[in-house]
């Protein structure tokens, strides 16, 4: 009598369920030699009930029973079938969504997560590549009005797109995974950024290397197209997120009423990495004391790029979980810590900051005027993102390119990042008329409507990123920062912090920005900050006078300004 593929694999899961009573360690390791091979069987009906079965081993309620078939799944090498599996377009022939979902836990695990995510992106398994053909594959499409009178259609094309939504998800969730470490960021870029991403010399003897380059086997193999930034474009589309979930309308509750929202309020951030860990990063910069002298090589040495950590240990890095991935609303949520994770590479940084020229109508058809942006730049309103995974990917981006120094000029003076992250801090407190001189209005207009970052995870990204421009910046950038009253909002935000490590942030860069330099007198930051700001509102002032005069008068030929700009060369200031 022949059993059916259901009966088959029912009893290898149940086998899976009770080992540990009725089997020994040999046929145990038999019983799961059994399920890689109905994973890879050439008929769909095993592998759609071996898939089932291996998801039910790691879904288990006992920590041991699940620990279990981490290991021995691990062991017999189950991500290259899953993945696989995955790759099949088809949900109800294969339960791919359900090889996803088994993939996500096993990359994601304590004991194995590491060993699944090196067979993940193995040339024999190719993760990376079947999960970015999954993140940008096209949605379902979408049926005229008349089809849609139908009951059973929309049911149908809800379901597709439910589905749809879900298979990404845990796309990208694997994507976040498989970037955390050095091999797997190394292949994503490899696999996704072309090479103008990076900016490089023009010269003839630099194009004639890139030419040698192209020729050798290794990077012809990462020559592909430039689907980072497709996969940014997803990302940043809003038309992508399903507005009508009940997820999202939680989410936007919870973002437009803080006080409801208590998952980022007070204990410790460290331990809510661990409970939530949808961003992966590495060491956290040891920034504990000032010393003027951090301007010069030792605050290179004191704060490094632990650019991928070979080793769990060497980092400070944390899968991200599945169990994160119950609500699909927002299928390209955890490409923030995609992007979060290849800006640990300098070439990931490169790619975000680098500039593109784009041209619009000016006032006459016959100029254009030509504007510079950078996909940084697109990044910064996610900030704001009532998607907690979201505005967490995103303030560890903006914390990762700060270690960039030649940039930091570019990014205090262009893209104003300071900004950005200080409206994160920013709070309801009214300000007296002495606080706000002086200080951008933007921080203090909302008044009471203004709420400050809920979540402590990215408060403390986003103060790591402030405590980076005031040290790797140089003297330049912390007089800039103080110019901008950046002291107001930060006291602030530190007198209501309830999160310990956020508050020693706070406390570190009150200390860069209220203590003198060296070689200067006492209280001269403060005063020389507070002239800048009074000769600037004296230079406004008679620029409006001159404006208005000349309306009146013309102006005098002997009268000559000063227009030339100082010099805000940040890299050679001390």
């Amino acid at each position: 009598m022949t059993m059916t593929a259901d009966s088959q694999v029912a009893i290898v899961a149940d086998d899976d369920c009770h080992h540990h009573h009725s089997q020994s360690a040999d046929n145990d390791s038999t019983t799961y030699q059994e399920l890689i091979s109905f994973l890879s069987s050439p008929r769909s009906d095993l592998r759609k009930a071996a898939v089932e079965a291996t998801l039910a081993s790691l879904t288990s309620p006992n920590d041991e029973d699940v620990n279990s078939a981490a290991r021995h799944l691990t062991s017999h090498n189950a991500i290259v079938p899953l993945c696989r599996i995955a790759s099949i377009a088809s949900n109800t022939e294969v339960k791919s969504n359900d090889a996803l979902a088994a993939l996500a836990i096993l990359c994601s695990h304590p004991l194995v997560g590491d060993q699944c995510i090196h067979d993940f992106i193995e040339s024999d398994c190719r993760g990376i590549g079947r999960m970015l053909e999954i993140a940008l594959s096209n949605p379902p499409p979408m049926l005229p009005p008349s089809a849609m009178l139908s009951t059973s259609i929309s049911s149908r094309l809800a379901l597709e797109c439910n589905e749809w939504r879900e298979r990404v998800n845990y796309a990208c969730a694997l994507l976040a995974n498989a970037v955390r470490t050095e091999r797997g960021a190394v292949d994503f870029v490899g696999r996704s950024f072309p090479d103008e991403a990076v900016p490089s010399s023009s010269s003839s003897s630099s194009l004639k290397n890139r030419d040698e380059e192209k020729k050798d086997g290794a990077a012809a193999a990462a020559d592909t197209k430039p689907t980072a930034t497709l996969l940014l474009s997803r990302f940043l589309n809003p038309a992508y997120i399903d507005t009508s979930s009940p997820g999202y309308k939680q989410a936007m509750e919870a973002w437009n009423n803080p006080k409801l929202n208590v998952s980022g309020s007070g204990g410790s951030s460290r331990r809510r990495k661990q409970q939530n860990p949808l961003l992966s990063s590495y060491d956290d910069p040891d920034l504990d004391e000032y010393d003027s002298d951090f301007d010069n090589k030792e605050l290179l040495d004191d704060i490094t790029v632990k650019e991928m950590p070979e080793s769990k240990e060497a980092g400070d890095t944390e899968p991200t979980s599945s169990e994160g991935l119950v609500e699909y609303y927002d299928p390209y949520q955890h490409v923030a810590a995609v992007i979060m994770n290849i800006t640990q590479l300098e070439r990931g940084r490169d790619f975000l900051m680098k500039l593109s020229s784009s041209s619009e109508n000016a006032t006459t058809k016959s100029t254009k005027a030509v504007t510079t942006t950078s996909h940084l730049q697109s990044l910064l309103p996610q900030l704001t993102s009532p998607n907690p995974a979201r505005r967490r990917g995103i303030a560890g981006t903006l914390k990762n390119c700060c270690f960039s120094q030649d940039s930091i000029w570019w990014l205090l003076n262009v893209v104003h990042i300071d900004k950005s992250l200080l409206m994160t801090l920013a709070g309801p407190e009214e300000l007296t008329i002495d606080e706000k001189v002086g200080l951008d209005p933007d921080y203090w207009l909302l008044g009471p409507q203004k709420h400050r970052e809920p979540d402590a995870l990215v408060r403390l990204y986003v103060a790591e990123a402030i405590l980076l421009l005031l040290s790797s910046g140089g003297r330049r950038a912390r007089e800039t920062l103080r110019e901008r009253r950046t002291y107001i909002i930060i006291k602030l935000a530190d007198m209501v912090e309830e999160d310990e490590e956020v508050s020693e942030r706070l406390f570190e860069c009150v200390q860069y920005l209220r203590r003198d330099e060296e070689g200067t007198e006492e209280g001269s930051s403060d005063r020389r900050a507070y002239e800048k700001y009074a000769r600037g509102m004296v230079e406004m002032d008679g620029a409006k006078n001159r404006k208005t005069a000349g309306l009146l008068l013309p102006p005098s030929t002997t009268t000559t300004f000063d227009t030339t700009e100082r010099d805000d060369d940040y890299d050679n200031i001390d």
